[in-house]
């Protein structure tokens, strides 16, 4: 007789012992797929925040250089000038330093409610015919006349010009730019800095204050063509002021060599019109929470407008003095190239300072670029030094500190000297990663 065969039933299944190794196994797998989405989640967010530093970098070193490479614009030169407090004038302008040996951090210093520079730091001004077109006056036919009548152009205290729509060599020129600065200044009362450059040489040249009131933009000029397709007008009529208030005062001393009173001897004709702006850049002191002084730094490379030479925000708006370009820049340092010792060319050196002889320092063209430079370069017996090159340096931190990161110590950046106490080398400061950007601009409308 025939048994059916039967199985054992602890052959069925798997044992508590391997149940167990799977689990184990399984929950190993787990972890480590949580550890990897961990470490690459924590790698897109520090990389997403040095995207963001090095986009704020960009975005900072684009706009001031883009307007280095501009200043000057119109025929406004910039040279070194003994005894002043920024030792740059004209084009372009340097406070070196501010909050330290008595340089005020003010951006327009003694405005009310004026907005101030992070200490240390160095605020860049530049100046030049950046909007506006640069007008060609015809100095063949009398277009400038000097105020009174029959004055000197030294004695001169006003003036008029004439623009025309077509150029000396039959170009046409937009004057409707011209037309808006000119209606615009005369409907809010406000002032604008004219550059006139002279058809005799590009070294002589003026910086006046528009009168729109006594400016004619709507009738026909006689001295101008009126060639088919030019609308009317043909031309304009533009006042100016050269002395009487402040700003006309300030104005004309934007480059003068010698704190010239009136026009310049030889201004008796001119072949270029510009209209002149300034912008002043700077680190604006900022927290991560507004107004906390608690919170970590959040500073903001800003932008000031201001009426050029002076210590006005232009249009005599105080918003025009806070303009946020960038986020979480630390620190702006420029250094200013000039050949001093005529060679041709820009060498770096590394000797602070100029000897008792006040003869500038031998291989070191780099004005700001080592501790202890001076606030000025003392002229050369002939004549001004003038400015060749500038290097703008931008630091910039991330937006959020990374507690299991600890970056190196900035020990300088141009003459800047950073010490233990500043942010960006404390213990703290540290866990935010930094980014330096240098950028060297080499002037090319001077």
């Amino acid at each position: 007789m025939l048994r059916a065969q039967t199985t054992a039933r602890g052959e069925r299944g798997f044992s508590l012992l391997e149940v167990v190794v799977a689990t184990f196994i399984t929950a190993e797998v787990i972890l480590a797929a949580l550890a990897l989405f961990d470490f690459h989640n924590k790698l897109a967010r520090v990389q997403g925040q040095v995207t963001d530093m090095q986009q704020s970098l960009r975005v900072a070193q684009y706009e001031m250089v883009r307007f280095a490479r501009e200043a000057g614009r119109g025929g406004l030169p910039a040279y070194l000038k003994a005894g002043t407090v920024n030792e740059a004038y004209g084009a372009v302008a340097v406070r070196n330093q501010v909050g330290v040996g008595g340089v005020s951090n003010q951006i327009a210093i003694g405005f009310p409610n004026s907005p101030t520079a992070v200490n240390n730091t160095d605020i860049l001004t530049l100046r030049g015919a950046f909007s506006a077109p640069i007008y060609q006056l015809n100095p063949a036919v009398p277009s400038l006349k000097l105020l009174p009548n029959g004055t000197t152009p030294g004695a001169a205290t006003a003036g008029t010009l004439v623009v025309c729509a077509t150029t000396p060599t039959g170009i046409a020129q937009d004057l409707s730019p011209l037309i808006t600065v000119v209606s615009a200044a005369a409907t809010a009362n406000q002032v604008e800095p004219l550059i006139l450059v002279s058809s005799l040489s590009e070294s002589i040249y003026a910086v006046v204050e528009l009168d729109p009131t006594n400016s004619n933009l709507a009738s026909n000029q006689g001295q101008c063509p009126s060639p088919v397709g030019v609308a009317t007008p043909n031309g304009v009529l533009i006042a100016f002021n050269v002395t009487g208030d402040a700003n006309a005062n300030a104005f004309q001393q934007l480059g003068a060599v010698n704190n010239i009173v009136g026009l310049p001897a030889k201004m008796t004709s001119a072949a270029w019109l510009g209209v002149l702006e300034e912008y002043r850049y700077y680190v604006r002191q900022d927290n991560i929470v507004p107004g906390n002084a608690a919170t970590d730094l959040a500073p903001h490379l800003s932008r000031a407008r201001m009426y050029p030479g002076t210590e006005t925000p232009y249009q005599n708006i105080a918003a025009n003095l806070q303009v946020d370009v960038a986020d979480n820049i630390l620190d702006l340092q420029v250094a200013l190239g000039v050949d001093n010792d005529g060679d041709g060319r820009i060498t770096e050196g590394t000797q602070a300072g100029n000897p008792p002889s006040q003869v500038p320092t031998i291989g070191d063209d780099w004005i700001y670029n080592v501790a202890g430079d001076p606030p000025f370069l003392p002229a050369l017996p002939a004549r001004p030094a003038p400015l060749l090159e500038i290097r703008i340096s931008t630091l910039a931190k991330t937006g959020n500190p990374d507690f299991s990161y600890q970056g190196p110590k900035i020990t300088n950046i141009e003459d800047h000297t950073f010490t233990a106490a500043d942010f960006a080398n404390t213990f703290h400061g540290r866990a935010y990663r930094h980014r330096l950007l240098t950028t060297v601009v080499g002037l090319r409308n001077l």
